[in-house]
């Protein structure tokens, strides 16, 4: 395989090659978006009983695409949690000229600014909710077991999942409004993610503290972490080793550079949420979802246009949502995870996983994968990647739908493990060396490619809009569209193969030049 990849790279097509494939894959894309905005007429006489649509913007004269329910709760939740921020970084800065940087000071004010925050948005019994977790995970680091660690938390992740599909005992008890509600179980979920992060590291590295300061010192440490304001609702997940990190390295001072950094890079993401909530004028896939008879319906152009739209929104949104708030850790010296690759560059199971929410992938990567894959063997390395995809189903909600995008991303990775196998074989390279020049090889790579890159995509439109929709993908793809259809899609997704590699290409030679600078 290595001399397989090596092929690949060195594989260089002529310009008018390379700039086929780039404009066969962005026409077929915009081509597509313009017949799924074509699919407006069917919301003319909407009844919209629902609330999936509200009035636009009055320069516009259309309305808007709200039926998202995530879009529809996070931004206006970020509008309000904006002001608290600013003051949790101004006091943050001040603490670490004062104190130079005391971890045990920082740590106090990082869960004082959270804790002051939600009892201003949920109230008393929602800051003892959330304290729940971390006093928990400290117990659990005290106990100094991993495997009793990981089944106390995969516990209490089914009982989350279980409050907020069946239960509603927290909101009948915190009395609060669903939307509260919502983001509140939002944030126990990844808080859990924290609390395993925190505990799992103690435990393993050993460091837990034999005197009474320093056991103090630790819990608020670990609570700290666990309920960090910036990422406390909506993530990105930031591994403890890395917060500690941060916290008790020397600040890097708010000069003029990093300033313009941090603003600049903050237009960009408003630019793309805007860029979006323009887009939800125009293009109503996310209200098409809840009509799978109408979806069933729609010409192949349309109806593969909607999956493409359905993921492209769901990047966006996760650009406009990670990117803000690791720009503001960034700015608290704490890194954080970056926002997620274009998916119309990536065209591989693994690469999509690596780029996508890029701080989940290491969680699973540190805790799941490498520990338990432990040798070079492929049945282990099948089975690691195997729980790492139980525990993404039990994270995630165990629905049927995340089931079933889960088990196809579980077979997608097998799949490409064993392509890569095969490439690695004697028998493959004596053929294609033999008989393909490096061009033919990476054509060949990209057609074999192309049919993975779809069941990628038909996986991931069970995760956006659930069960029957991603059901009807596969109904069409498999049995219902023409063979010329599916042939016209394998070729744009073959040319979307093409242009991954020449942006991985393009990558690592821009990487290279930064190196050697």
């Amino acid at each position: 395989m290595a001399r397989e990849i090596q092929n690949v790279e060195i594989a260089k097509f002529c310009k008018f090659e390379v700039f086929l494939y780039f404009a066969v894959w962005s026409g077929s894309i915009f081509y597509s978006i313009y017949q799924v905005h074509l699919t407006e007429f069917y919301f003319v006489d909407y009844p919209d009983t629902y609330e999936d649509f509200r009035p636009g913007w009055s320069w516009i004269g259309r309305k808007m695409d709200i039926s998202d329910r995530e879009w529809r709760s996070w931004i206006p939740f970020m509008y309000q949690l904006t002001p608290w921020i600013i003051v949790h970084l101004i006091i943050s800065r001040i603490i670490k000229g004062i104190f130079l940087n005391d971890p045990l000071i920082l740590s106090c004010w990082f869960i004082c600014s959270s804790l002051i925050f939600v009892w201003n948005y949920l109230g008393f019994l929602g800051v003892l909710l959330l304290l729940i977790q971390p006093c928990i995970a400290r117990l659990l680091i005290s106990l100094g077991s991993e495997i009793l660690s990981w089944i106390v938390h995969l516990m209490i992740l089914s009982i989350i999942y279980y409050e907020k599909t069946y239960g509603f005992i927290f909101e009948s008890w915190l009395g609060v409004e669903e939307e509260k509600y919502y983001m509140l179980t939002i944030a126990l979920c990844w808080i859990q993610l924290r609390s395993i992060s925190c505990s799992v590291d103690c435990i393993v590295n050993d460091k837990e503290p034999n005197t009474l300061f320093g056991f103090a010192k630790s819990f608020l440490q670990s609570t700290a972490y666990c309920l960090y304001l910036p990422t406390l609702f909506l993530g990105p997940i930031i591994l403890y080793e890395d917060f500690l990190h941060g916290i008790k390295k020397t600040p890097e001072p708010w000069n003029l550079r990093r300033l313009v950094y941090f603003f600049l890079n903050l237009t960009r993401y408003i630019f793309w949420l805007y860029f979006t909530e323009f887009g939800m004028h125009f293009l109503y896939f996310n209200a098409l979802q809840f009509f799978p008879d109408v979806v069933e319906k729609l010409n192949p152009w349309a109806f593969f246009g909607m999956g493409y739209c359905m993921g492209q929104y769901f990047l966006n949104k996760y650009v406009v949502v990670y990117g803000i708030w690791s720009l503001v850790t960034k700015l608290d010296d704490i890194e954080a995870p970056p926002h997620p690759k274009c998916i119309a560059r990536i065209h591989l199971y693994s690469d999509m996983w690596k780029h996508f929410d890029r701080g989940l992938y290491k969680f699973l990567l540190r805790y799941i994968y490498i520990p338990t894959s432990g040798s070079k063997s492929g049945a282990r390395k099948l089975f690691s990647s195997f729980l790492c995809f139980s525990f993404v189903f039990l994270w995630h909600g165990m629905e049927l739908f995340i089931f079933i995008w889960s088990f196809l991303n579980f077979f997608g990775l097998a799949v490409e493990y064993f392509a890569s196998a095969i490439g690695k074989s004697r028998k493959y390279l004596s053929i294609t060396e033999k008989y393909l020049s490096g061009r033919n090889i990476r054509r060949l790579n990209c057609i074999f490619a192309s049919p993975l890159l779809a069941m990628s995509a038909i996986s991931n439109f069970y995760f956006f809009a659930g069960a029957d929709v991603g059901h009807i993908y596969i109904r069409r793809v498999l049995f219902l569209d023409s063979w010329f259809t599916i042939f016209l899609l394998l070729f744009c997704l073959y040319c979307c193969c093409q242009v991954s590699l020449e942006m991985k290409q393009f990558e690592k030679v821009k990487e290279n030049r930064c190196k050697s600078i």
